[in-house]
């Protein structure tokens, strides 16, 4: 799960934005191979988007880039409330809707495991 979360978050740095889905993707084909529990897999997968996303906004806050400005003139270009919060949740939901999919088209195209 580390892994994913530093994958999404190294990507995020360099603005490829689709990621989470990537992560996801692979995630949910490892799932079904590995026989984990849906449940496991979306709780980890959710987990891994949020850190992924949102450490790097976090880092860019710290080093006193203006992320709070920019997420607030991304949530009013949405049509939402210009927030700096709205924005950040709104993009980690982004992150997680993306990582959610990709887990499903993962499972969704891997065969499930012989019972033996």
């Amino acid at each position: 799960m580390t892994a994913g979360a530093v994958v999404i978050a190294a990507a995020a740095e360099f603005g490829l934005w689709f990621v989470p889905f990537t992560v996801g993707l692979l995630t949910g084909v490892a799932a079904r191979r590995a026989g984990w529990l849906l449940w496991q897999a979306l709780a980890g997968m959710l987990v891994m988007a949020a850190a992924g996303w949102g450490i790097p906004l976090l880092w860019q806050a710290v080093r006193g880039q203006p992320a709070g400005a920019t997420a607030r003139v991304v949530a009013a270009l949405a049509g939402l409330p210009p927030h700096a919060t709205v924005g950040v949740v709104v993009t980690l939901l982004v992150a997680g809707l993306q990582a959610v999919v990709g887990l499903w088209l993962g499972r969704a195209v891997t065969p499930r495991a012989q019972l033996r």
